[in-house]
């Protein structure tokens, strides 16, 4: 027995970043099979079915989307986990990442000595301080997930019930539209954790509360415990005005626009300061993966899931990664990595046979607005 997967890459043709505007689609199919041999568990043996995806993007520069895929089977949706970023053309008024610098200090002239000669006055000057740059480096190569929650794995078959390696995978042997039980997610973590010491970074601790979190809270925790570990600060919080344009692009499967109703600012680049990123799949932790470490170059153009990056030195790759920690001028300038009142728009569909995650980021131009969910909220309730 075969099973057939058809993968279709779908990549939005340029359209405004300052307006929704009509998403254009192009398909490219991809196709495979994977070799299965079942047979049932009274025959003393098993199954293997392997599924890994073909995940795409497009990155692009101001005034342009990127792109979606997903991946399917016969029987059913297989795990996808594509992503896309967006960046607005319009221009903003102030800037993220000031400057300081410490005046002088007044001259001082000492009083006069018992001779008639004057002590010279003395002049002291403080250096500028240079304001902390922080600069994150990429994996040298996209990393594969391990465990790897993209193949069933080792699959056996008992009185018509499956119980598969990936506990992802259900007992009818699919792929879930969206799945949130712990079993799935500690598997899903553990190749998080291996990419992480990859990095030589620690292992990612899910908070205590993180089961009571709704999907779009779980993005915007996850976005930070992505950003912290990497010594950047934390986004403040989720915005119902960012997460009202980022829940219509989970719906529609596309990246965000600039959210009406949030007053925008520039970064310390002087870009206006926005970032975005839809991924299709089944899990939180699962677009979590592929926006940070599986956005670059593959060996080959089959290999590699973000289509931007087309070489190993493509100035599309890793775009998406660059974009969720901070700034990737010049390709994708935007929201900057020292931005310290950034807020979140996040959104969740399921769209189909698959969910739909998107993730929203924007620097207000003054003091931050109201909040509907804070990061310091999430400190004191999942400590």
């Amino acid at each position: 027995m075969s099973l057939s997967v058809f993968s279709m890459v779908i990549a939005e043709l340029p359209v405004s970043a300052t307006s929704p505007g009509t998403a254009f689609l192009t398909e490219k199919g991809l196709s495979f099979v994977a070799n299965t041999t079942v047979q049932r568990a009274n025959e003393n043996s098993s199954s293997i079915v392997n599924a890994r995806q073909v995940a795409a993007k497009s990155s692009h520069r101001s005034g342009t989307r990127d792109s979606v895929a997903r991946v399917s089977t016969a029987t059913s949706p297989i795990a996808t986990t594509a992503s896309e970023n967006t960046k607005p053309s319009a221009t903003a008024a102030n800037s993220t990442t000031p400057t300081t610098t410490m005046a002088p200090p007044a001259a001082t002239t000492p009083a006069p000595t018992t001779t008639t000669t004057i002590a010279p006055s003395t002049t002291t000057t403080t250096a500028p301080v240079t304001p902390v740059t922080f600069q994150i480096a990429n994996p040298s190569a996209n990393i594969n997930p391990s465990p790897n929650f993209l193949s069933s794995g080792q699959c056996t078959s008992s009185a018509g019930s499956w119980t598969c390696a990936n506990p992802c995978v259900t007992t009818s042997l699919k792929w879930p539209s969206y799945i949130n039980d712990p079993a799935c997610t500690n598997y899903i973590l553990q190749a998080v954790n291996v990419a992480r010491a990859d990095e030589n970074l620690p292992s990612m601790v899910l908070p205590s509360n993180w089961y009571s979190l709704s999907t779009t809270q779980q993005l915007f925790v996850v976005a930070n415990l992505e950003r912290i570990a990497r010594g950047l600060p934390p986004y403040l919080g989720i915005n119902a005005a960012l997460s009202a344009n980022a829940q219509r692009a989970a719906q529609s499967n596309s990246d965000p626009s600039v959210a009406a109703g949030f007053s925008i600012g520039n970064d310390a680049q002087g870009d206006p300061g926005m970032g975005g990123a839809w991924a299709g799949g089944f899990t939180v932790l699962a677009a979590d993966y592929v926006w940070m470490y599986d956005d670059g170059w593959g060996g080959n153009a089959a290999g590699t899931s973000n289509i931007a990056c087309t070489s190993a030195s493509a100035a599309g790759c890793w775009a998406h990664r660059d974009e969720l920690l901070g700034s990737d001028a010049p390709y994708n300038p935007g929201v900057g990595l020292n931005c310290q009142n950034c807020e979140m728009g996040t959104g969740y569909a399921v769209v189909g046979a698959s969910s739909s995650f998107v993730d929203l980021v924007e620097l207000p131009k003054g003091a931050p607005p109201v909040m509907t969910f804070t990061w310091a909220e999430e400190l004191t309730e999942g400590s």
